[in-house]
């Protein structure tokens, strides 16, 4: 069995090692759209995250499995690949609590004018002769959110 990793710099720090005993392991830091089809061809396991897997290269490869290195699906023709029997799947849930854990950290970054205050604390306090700086604020007690997409990204920013 030949397992082709596609774009290999995407996943971090992975011991690609512990595939070689379900075969040979073929290991690409990136892939462009033009070498996909010829680093495919013969592969029965492609891993991806960003590099597309459309019908041209389904129809040209020997892709027994699809595995998406992300929670998006997007890179890859579903309906064609199930129509030829290849299975694909993608590893939902591998970041979600950091997710919402980015979510709280960038709202709350922008209402609370992080960026602005570090610069201003650097820039112009230390040269103050009243040491305050006073502006409007926006707290978010009583306020509502609004959430697009309840997703499983999005039911856990609910919670």
């Amino acid at each position: 069995m030949k397992i082709v990793f596609l774009d290999a710099l995407t996943l971090g720090d992975v011991d690609f090692k512990r595939f070689e005993r379900f075969g040979e392991v073929v290991i690409y830091q990136t892939t462009s759209k033009e070498e996909t089809l010829d680093r495919v061809k013969d592969a029965d396991i492609v891993v991806t995250n960003k590099v597309v897997i459309d019908k041209e290269i389904m129809d040209n490869s020997n892709i027994k499995f699809i595995q998406v290195a992300a929670t998006g699906m997007n890179n890859v023709d579903l309906e064609y690949a199930k129509k030829k029997g290849i299975l694909v799947k993608n590893v939902a849930g591998y970041s979600t609590k950091s997710v919402l854990q980015q979510t709280f950290a960038l709202v709350l970054g922008l209402l609370n004018r992080v960026k602005y205050f570090d610069e201003y604390a650097r820039t112009n306090y230390p040269k103050s002769n009243i040491f305050t700086h006073i502006v409007d604020w926006f707290e978010i007690d009583s306020k509502r959110w609004g959430i697009i997409g309840l997703g499983t990204i999005g039911r856990e920013v609910a919670k």
